[in-house]
């Protein structure tokens, strides 16, 4: 876990000249030199859980001991005596020789309080790119959580039972830092990361921008010489604040780069083919279970998929109609699943929101998934921003169409301004959905959806409604004017 055995990218000689060796991960685990011990709160009348190990093939301990004498080396873990304790396991790293810890926390989880999660969300933070950044860096702490240490009073909260293999000795030990699976450990060093750099960006504003997720950096320029300026001082910053950088992850001064599995280049994005490959390696699911990750993993994809309500549809009703352990799957799921994974090797580049121009979002709805795309003008085409899916509710679906249309709308445009950000937004419609809303609204919606409903249609100044006869999502992008307005 301390140590990078994978090939290495190519720093460039200019960076890693000027940078101090001390920033590139090594053996020795960072440690932030500015974070304060973290307290950890337990819940009202939580009382100590207490699990009993699991059992650990002899191979398998002695795979993890080289690793926790390391720990213990660096103060990572100590031993205690507590009055809790939870179960590890060993999971194999990918390449299927080397063993990492993995702690089962879930009970601990249980019973600490919740933090609110300030992390950022993937769906709008690329959306502060800018259509001339065009190079990039992106930077990966190493065992970032560990950078941060625990409040002494804290620690034995995540004690374990560990044998060595060597002696047999029994022990219980613990983690002096965050330790991995802990539910607020991510927004903890999350929140310490950000202060830190907030120090950092007010000493270098220029056409750079940074952007940070968790322990994952990116940081866009419009030339490679600030791409390379910015790289070489956030380094220095890290290495000299205690941080230390996965030198085999970096990609610095890249026209192309993946970040957090998207390929990002100018004025665009799209699905690394890392991920794309590894959902389309994924079987047909045997269990409900399967099919739920399965979608779990697809639906992380969705923006790039047109129509994927439809696609998706015959999958959630096969979850809904299955019971236990059974899963019924029909020949539809079949269909279903295959087109979903050609629809997701096929998926385009989708273009970056640009802030500085207004949107325009295509709205039908077919099968009772509201669909949709958001495009920008780029020249004289439309370039897609991202495809919206979202079923409407069960009362909405028992609507006439045309007011299922009205739905439909009011969803895609709130899922719109995930993106938009305030900016203008024009919306094309099949009906005319502020007449439909007055005339029949009042026969069909409660009170309180009504209002939501003129709320977002009516009262929001960046959003205008116009009516086309077009109804192919593909019509709408394909050419320069590629609706025909037929009312507002």
């Amino acid at each position: 876990m301390l140590q990078d055995s994978s090939k290495e990218e190519q720093i460039p000689e200019v960076v890693d000249n000027a940078v101090t060796p001390l920033v590139w991960a090594s053996e020795v685990p960072g440690r932030s030199k500015l974070a304060e011990p973290v307290k950890v709160t337990l819940k009202p009348g939580a009382k100590p859980v207490r699990q009993k190990r699991y059992p650990i093939k002899w191979e398998a301990r002695k795979g993890l001991e080289e690793l926790i004498t390391k720990f213990l080396e660096y103060g990572l873990l100590v031993e205690c005596e507590s009055e809790y304790n939870t179960p590890i396991l060993p999971g194999r790293k990918s390449g299927g020789k080397e063993y990492r810890l993995v702690q089962d926390l879930r009970a601990v989880n249980q019973i600490v309080q919740d933090i609110h999660p300030v992390v950022a969300n993937p769906y709008t933070l690329l959306t502060s790119l800018k259509e001339e950044h065009k190079w990039f860096t992106v930077l990966d702490l190493k065992d970032a959580f560990f950078c941060i240490p625990l409040d002494i009073k804290s620690q034995s909260i995540f004690a374990f039972e560990w044998e060595s293999p060597a002696t047999g000795r029994k022990m219980q030990l613990t983690w002096t830092v965050l330790p991995q699976g802990f539910k607020n450990s991510p927004t903890l060093f999350g929140n310490q990361l950000a202060k830190e750099l907030e120090m950092w960006e007010k000493q270098n504003q220029g056409d750079g921008i940074l952007l940070q997720y968790v322990d994952d950096i990116l940081i866009a320029a419009e030339s490679k010489e600030t791409c390379f300026e910015m790289t070489i001082s956030l380094l220095n910053f890290l290495g000299q604040g205690g941080y230390r950088v996965s030198r085999n992850k970096a990609q610095i001064g890249k026209e192309a780069v993946i970040y957090l599995g998207f390929e990002i280049s100018q004025g665009q994005r799209q699905l690394g083919n890392e991920r794309k490959e590894a959902i389309c390696q994924i079987p047909e699911p045997n269990s409900p279970k399967e099919l739920r990750a399965f979608l779990g993993m697809i639906g992380w994809c969705r923006l790039w998929i047109l129509n994927y309500g439809l696609y998706v549809k015959p999958l959630y009703e096969a979850l809904k109609e299955s019971k236990g352990q059974y899963l019924t799957w029909t020949p539809e799921c079949h269909k279903s699943f295959q087109e979903l994974k050609k629809a997701l090797m096929m998926a385009p580049a989708l273009g970056l929101p640009d802030l500085t121009k207004p949107f325009e979002l295509f709205v039908h709805e077919r099968q009772h998934p509201a669909l949709g795309v958001l495009a920008q003008r780029l020249g004289s085409w439309k370039r897609p921003v991202g495809y919206f899916s979202k079923q409407l509710d069960t009362v909405s679906k028992g609507w006439p169409g045309c007011l299922r249309a009205v739905a439909a709308t009011v969803l895609l445009i709130q899922e719109a301004r995930k993106l938009t950000m305030g900016q203008k937004i024009v919306v094309y419609v099949p009906h005319m959905v502020i007449t439909v809303l007055e005339r029949k609204g009042g026969h069909w919606l409660s009170p309180s959806r009504m209002l939501k409903y003129q709320v977002v249609l009516l009262e929001q100044d960046d959003v205008e409604l116009k009516t086309t006869a077009i109804v192919n999502p593909a019509m709408f992008l394909s050419t320069k004017k590629s609706y025909r307005e037929i009312g507002t």
